[in-house]
């Protein structure tokens, strides 16, 4: 079985979840380590080690490590200077992101979601939205309840981030919002088809392959959710120009 595969921690023991943890904030380091070597350093004794080894389903200490090595070899050639283009996107993407900003412009308050890695990008989105004038504000906390601090509001989109449209404690969330009618999802995923797409008004959607290191470690890049959140602040820029040089016009 993959280390990164591993879900059952609560079948370690206290001595393996310490070795455990050693492997998953050292793996670079582990390929390099004989097994007593990572005794020493977890204060354990050898046969802990190999238990550990075994419980995640590898037959040997070497095949272990070659496992590990071949996990860091995978991470460190990945994302070399591969810059997004196009081809991240689908090609209705600027067509949709133009629909959305129009919902965004009319919207009275612009929750935005996000929980990991995501959160940094909802918040960054909120900020560049508040710049712009309007009601937006973050939501990184899965248990935050939305719900009823818009329950007395109306005109609300929901901007969710999601790399995989399958969190469940966000899914959780839009399924309490979206029973009024006045609250829009809209999100922002690299799965158009996920649990979260399918409760969204639209869907933003990007090609990203989803990268996990020891399970937990969420290495997908959040850069092509960044692009569209610079697209849509500089249709809703260009709107506000456009509001501007009309307003004058009439004066």
């Amino acid at each position: 079985m993959a280390l990164f595969n591993f879900t059952d921690l609560s079948s370690l023991s206290d001595v393996e979840l310490t070795v455990y943890r050693f492997v998953v904030n050292n793996p670079e380091k582990v390929v390099y380590m004989r097994v007593r070597d990572i005794a020493n350093q977890t204060h354990v004794a050898n046969s802990s080690v190999m238990r550990f080894i075994h419980k995640l389903g590898f037959g040997s200490f070497p095949e272990f490590k070659a496992y590990l090595k071949n996990i860091n070899q995978t991470v460190a050639t990945r994302h070399i200077f591969t810059f997004v283009n196009q081809n991240n996107f689908l090609p209705d993407i600027e067509n949709k992101i133009r629909l959305v900003a129009d919902l965004l412009y009319q919207s009275d308050n612009i929750p935005l979601l996000g929980i990991g890695n995501s959160a940094s990008t909802a918040m960054y989105a909120a900020r560049i939205l508040a710049l712009l004038g309007f009601n937006a504000f973050p939501i990184t906390d899965p248990f935050y309840p939305l719900n009823k601090q818009l329950e007395n509001t109306s005109n609300n989109t929901i901007l969710c981030f999601s790399v995989s449209g399958e969190t469940e404690e966000l899914i959780e969330q839009l399924n309490y919002c979206t029973k009024r009618p006045d609250n829009q999802v809209v999100a922002i995923t690299s799965n158009p088809t996920s649990t979260i797409a399918n409760i969204s008004k639209y869907v933003l959607a990007y090609k990203e392959q989803k990268q996990r290191l020891f399970k937990y470690c969420d290495l997908s890049s959040q850069i092509p959710a960044m692009y569209i959140v610079e697209a849509l602040a500089q249709v809703l820029i260009s709107k506000n120009q456009d509001l501007t040089n009309e307003n004058k016009a009439q004066q």
